[in-house]
């Protein structure tokens, strides 16, 4: 009996009996299996399908419908095996019906799994990352559809029904359709130029409004060679949601966002929505949820959202991780227990400019750590949200609000200033505790721990593409890398870990 040097062999006795011209009685069959990760799943699916062989003329069509379909999903279909399908299908049952069985039922599982959990595990992608791998249970699923005949509809209940993710999708079709109509040259002002501002003329404008036309940012192209108001409002809206500068000026930042061609933003939407996929199991309808990407929270009740506000978020050096927990506490006017990185990379320094910058700081050393006392310059202001994580990062208020006005809110060393800490307070501690109640306990100036009597999930998420309400499509740029990591991940290329370092703590 032949055996592959290179690999294992699974016996996996197919006996069949005929039920009609659509199947065909199975041979006892050697597949070979080597040591792929889905040996043990296919063994057990086979172990709880029984012996009959599985697919049918009927089924195996059904199937190759909905991989055929899966770039919907921003996944090519050969990622499937679609190819080795459509051959099948092309020459009909033939002869060796325990491999085209064997060919079938892992692509089955295949889908089923990059549809409910994605294709990879994120964590592998970055030290930083704590978003637990869901298992789903793709090997019963799978059976039950197949013993029940109803296999077309539960393939296509697979992928994630949220608004967020059927935006998305609605995102990758309209830039799939703009990268198929081609013609999408750079462009450029005139030489020496580096800006367009509103009321100037320039040639680039005719270019300029069909590029906005195209992109929905503008209703039609008219206009002469001067920079109008209606076009002027087309930038600012484009500039928006690119999470640029919205000052109406076509420079050199929002020319390399307007020439990003359609075929790179599909590649960005499908790899955001790959990442919905692997962390849809870890975002319940009621929750609150940070942007990292575009410094951002908001809180969702039942899958509305309900509370929004801006976030300032760590540097590129020190990347906010992408996590997700269970926030049980408030703790009002809480002290900040400074991380020794903090100290030695920046506080140290200062007290060697200035020695009295602890007092001037309101801090003071406390069994070996340097604390700085509850107050109006306290680093984490007057409210901090605490969860469990690896990572020792939380929610808090800052004593730094004017940062909220900035566009560049990339300014933490892990941590996550919220806007409206206060609103979100009032939200998470109900009617325990009343907005007055919570600010005659900030005034009173204590340090006070108050339990959410339901404690609140919170998910720390990386979204570069997402979609609003109204449809309007947000990109940001990978200013952490992470989208670069999941491409490289999910091509199996050698893997560029996080560029920060890893966050053990934060505060300001």
């Amino acid at each position: 009996m032949w055996r592959p040097a290179w690999g294992v062999c699974l016996v996996v006795l197919l006996f069949f009996h005929a039920t009609g011209a659509a199947r065909a009685d199975c041979a006892v069959s050697q597949v070979e299996m080597s040591s792929r990760s889905d040996t043990a799943e296919i063994a057990t699916f086979y172990r709880h399908w029984g012996e009959d062989c599985i697919w049918t003329d009927r089924t195996a069509s059904d199937l190759y419908e909905i991989l055929s379909r899966s770039d919907l999903h921003g996944v090519a279909p050969e990622s499937f095996g679609t190819r080795e399908i459509a051959g099948q299908l092309k020459a009909g049952r033939g002869t060796d019906l325990a491999g085209r069985d064997l060919l079938l039922t892992r692509a089955a599982l295949h889908y089923a799994r990059a549809m409910q959990a994605g294709r990879v595990d994120l964590a592998a992608s970055g030290y930083d990352i704590a978003i637990p791998r869901w298992e789903p249970p793709v090997v019963t699923g799978l059976a039950a559809a197949l013993k029940q005949a109803r296999l077309s509809e539960w393939l296509r209940a697979l992928p994630p029904a949220t608004p967020e993710y059927l935006r998305l999708k609605q995102a990758l079709a309209f830039h799939r359709d703009l990268a198929a109509r081609g013609n999408w040259p750079p462009l450029a002002l005139e030489a020496g130029r580096r800006s367009l501002k509103p009321g100037e003329t320039s040639a680039a404008l005719a270019a300029l409004r069909g590029r906005l036309v195209m992109l929905g940012d503008l209703r039609a192209r008219i206009g002469g060679d001067r920079l109008d108001p209606q076009t002027v409002q087309a930038v600012i809206r484009f500039q928006s949601r690119h999470g640029l500068e919205r000052d109406g000026i076509v420079g050199p930042k929002t020319l390399a966002a307007l020439n990003v061609t359609p075929e790179e933003r599909v590649r960005q939407i499908a790899l955001n929505m790959e990442r919905y996929r692997i962390m849809a199991h870890a975002m319940p309808p009621t929750r609150v949820e940070v942007n990292a990407a575009a410094a951002t929270a908001v809180l969702f009740e039942d899958g509305e959202p309900v509370l929004r506000m801006r976030t300032v978020v760590g540097t590129r050096k020190t990347p906010t991780p992408i996590l997700s927990g269970m926030i049980n506490t408030v703790i009002v006017n809480p002290p900040w227990v400074v991380p020794r990185s903090i100290y030695v990379g920046e506080i140290a320094p200062a007290i060697e400019r200035d020695p009295d910058y602890l007092e001037e700081h309101d801090m003071f050393w406390r069994e070996g750590q340097l604390v700085q006392r509850p107050g109006p310059e306290n680093s984490l202001g007057r409210l901090k949200f605490e969860f469990a994580s690896p990572f020792a990062v939380y929610l808090h208020d800052t004593n730094a609000p004017s940062l909220f006005a900035s566009d560049n809110r990339f300014r933490s060393h892990g941590c996550i200033r919220l806007e409206k800490p206060l609103d979100l307070a009032v939200r998470l501690l109900e009617s325990e505790w009343s907005q007055e109640r919570i600010e005659a306990a900030i005034a009173a100036g204590e340090t006070a721990r108050l339990p959410i009597s339901r404690s609140m999930p919170v998910v720390v998420a990386y979204w570069t593409v997402f979609v609003d309400e109204d449809g309007t499509v947000e990109f940001r740029d990978d200013i952490y890398g992470r989208d670069a990591a999941l491409a490289a991940l999910l091509r199996d290329d050698a893997l560029p870990l996080s560029r920060g370092d890893v966050v053990l703590a934060c505060g300001a």
